[in-house]
């Protein structure tokens, strides 16, 4: 892998016409939509509505209600549209509020809209008015009918009758991205992820996203005068998550609670002392050993000696080096060697960071800031080097904050997006420096996009928004040409997988989702069957075994964030989980059996396992004294893959904490009336 393991399965590029002009024709995604809409008539009709009376009064009101646009009964304007698809030709009658409502859903989708003629408060049914209206209406027609990413819209489909009219729009179509596959997070929304396809592993970094939530549970977690401790309840959760060999169903290997948020996450996926990572708000960055202690752990370790006065945004791996770089919003750029645990390089960037790749072949670390510019550095010299900024000073003033990033390392090429569209920059670089010129611009929406991954195969450029839709843009044409209503909430963060055309998207949802795109080559018809069936048959569901919605209430007779490790005989678990060893995966906590992940559980001791509450004392142990794998152990066999995956845990429901489990006692109390 060139890059980091978000980013390897991207290869290959755009760049040049000339090479653009040697890849043979593929398949795009969507249908190809030869649809044709004309209004043929338009007449004014009474919807019906009764006189509420024989008075003058009430007459005078039901005329009055007739001519307001805002009340559904009345006089209106219903235009009769004459379809003509592939042949087939039918009408359909609509009244302009029809219109209103299926531009209002595209308009939340897709980057833009052809303009619809405004919505008046008043009806008016005056010859010059009507025919003003149908003209404006033709034209909007017109111009959405030859839109390809609206045409594939469901919404659209169904509004002119395709799906009524035309059997092969009433099931899912080979040209079209089908869900796979799905993993929920049980409490939080996911911000980031990493997902090692080598080995099957993906890392979840979920955190609180409502605001009213997060301000109960910092004030839940305020100490009061009779308690002896603070609650400390968890804000966020990260999660490793183990593939099946068999297909793409996930089970969680464990799970690490901060009462910090989670920004960020990154993977040093060795097989023997492979290690997870998490940015958080406070500063520091938090660590958990892929091998390491399984179930959950309420309070996570972080790394010693890395701390940013701000929240770290954005973290990098360089598995070679044994390093992990992060950027901060107090502008620092810090190198951290997790085999000696100190900091190698503190440098300070013009802005902050917003977001943050590293190539480690290139050993060029690329920071998009604030200010719209990127910042290159070179990670082979100690402290690292700037190298470039881009655009540099001969190209014009940007003030548009980088929003996403993505990187082809094959061909030198940056991808960025910012609130006015993308733009492709050909990164060079010689013996005196480095710089960065500008290939091409895409105009897209007006909306920031959240995350940006680059399709290389079909030379398409992949982005998520804040409103749960991922949207393909083809550079060649310049245009939006297909639109995924992903998800329910913003989508935070996607990655591309170019060989098996495979996307994964995540949001605050609280779910990640596969996508499986089709391949490259046009599909025959035995195809689109095989396709539609498999499509009809759903995706997998992974979720995490006995799962509990976060309570946040100090009377619930526990503590809701508290997990239970199900499986193997009866034993003892530190609850809190601290003083673990999160790289050699040495517990803080002691088994009264054997190890619980030599085996599967039989269903009578799923039945009858327990957790106890207390817990051996626990050493200080060095967080790190395992070091990162090497570049070279990243491969794994698939029978090693197989024989991890029969012993997963499973996290279950609440234990009782003995502090809320509804003792009664007044001796926290005692002292106060003296």
């Amino acid at each position: 892998g060139a890059c980091s393991p978000r980013r390897a399965g991207a290869a290959g590029l755009c760049g040049t016409e000339a090479m653009a002009a040697a890849i043979p024709e593929v398949q795009k995604l969507g249908r190809e939509v030869k649809l044709k809409v004309s209004i043929e008539r338009h007449e004014v009709v009474d919807s019906g509505s009764q006189a509420t009376g024989d008075s003058a009064l009430n007459r005078g009101l039901d005329i009055l209600k007739a001519r307001v646009s805002l009340v559904q009964s009345g006089q209106h304007i219903q235009y009769t549209l004459r379809i003509l698809y592939d042949g087939k030709s039918w009408t359909l009658r609509k009244r302009f509020s029809e219109f209103a409502a299926l531009h209002e859903i595209l308009r939340k989708r897709l980057p833009t809209v052809p303009e619809m003629p405004a919505k008046s408060a008043v009806r008016q049914f005056s010859p010059e008015y009507i025919e003003a209206r149908k003209a404006a209406l033709s034209a909007y027609l017109e111009d959405l009918v030859k839109r390809r990413d609206a045409v594939n819209c469901p919404e659209v489909q169904l509004f002119f009758g395709l799906t009524e009219r035309v059997a092969s729009f009433r099931q899912p179509h080979a040209s079209e991205p089908v869900q796979a596959a799905e993993v929920h997070d049980p409490n939080f929304g996911v911000q980031d992820f990493v997902y090692d396809h080598m080995q099957g592993l993906l890392l979840l970094g979920a955190s609180d996203t409502s605001w009213t939530s997060r301000m109960d549970t910092k004030i839940t977690n305020i100490k009061l005068p009779w308690e002896p401790t603070a609650p400390n309840l968890p804000m966020a959760q990260m999660s490793l998550w183990r593939q099946s060999p068999a297909d793409l169903r996930f089970d969680m290997q464990f799970t690490s609670r901060y009462a910090a948020s989670i920004t960020c996450v990154a993977l040093s996926a060795s097989p023997e002392r492979g290690m997870c990572f998490c940015g958080l708000s406070d500063g520091t960055v938090g660590c958990h050993a892929v091998r390491g202690q399984t179930g959950v752990t309420n309070i996570g370790a972080t790394l010693p000696l890395l701390r940013h006065t701000a929240a770290v945004v954005a973290l990098a791996i360089d598995d070679a080096e044994q390093w992990i770089i992060s950027a901060s919003k107090d502008n620092a750029l810090k190198v951290y060697d997790t085999q000696r645990q100190m900091i190698q390089s503190e440098v300070q960037t013009l802005a902050p960071v917003v977001v943050m790749l590293y190539c480690q072949a290139q050993k060029r670390l690329f920071c998009g800031l604030q200010t719209g510019r990127i910042v290159v550095w070179d990670t082979s010299i100690l402290p690292v080097q700037q190298v470039a900024t881009i655009p540099d000073g001969a190209d014009l003033a940007v003030n548009s904050r980088i929003c996403a990033m993505d990187y082809d390392s094959a061909t030198s090429t940056l991808f960025t997006g910012t609130k006015d569209g993308f733009t492709l920059w050909a990164i060079k670089s010689s013996t005196t420096g480095s710089w960065g010129r500008a290939l091409g611009q895409l105009r897209a929406s007006s909306w920031p996009p959240t995350a940006v991954a680059w399709m290389s195969s079909s030379r398409e450029i992949l982005a998520g928004y804040s409103n749960g839709a991922v949207i393909v843009y083809d550079i060649d044409k310049g245009e939006a040409t297909f639109a995924i209503q992903a998800h329910k909430d913003e989508v935070t963060a996607i990655l591309w997988l170019d060989a098996p055309r495979r996307l994964l998207t995540a949001s605050k949802d609280r779910t990640v989702k596969i996508w499986n795109f089709p391949s490259m080559r046009r599909a025959a018809s035995e195809d689109e069957a095989a396709f539609a069936a498999a499509a009809m048959a759903g995706p997998t569901v992974s979720l995490a075994s006995g799962s509990v919605d976060t309570g946040r209430r100090r009377d619930s007779g526990g503590d809701p964030l508290l997990g239970r490790l199900q499986g193997g005989s009866n034993g003892s678990i530190n609850s809190t989980g601290a003083g673990a060893n999160p790289v050699s995966g040495t517990p803080a906590y002691s088994y009264d059996s054997a190890n619980p992940l030599a085996r599967s559980p039989s269903d009578q001791e799923r039945v009858h396992g327990a957790v106890s509450s207390s817990a051996a004392p626990w050493r200080p142990s060095d967080p790190l004294s395992g070091g990162l794998g090497g570049e070279g152990a990243r491969a794994r066999s698939a029978g090693n893959i197989a024989g991890t995956a029969k012993a997963r845990p499973q996290v279950a429901g609440s234990t009782s904490s003995p502090a809320l489990g509804g003792q009664d006692s007044d001796d926290d109390l005692a002292g106060w009336d003296s």
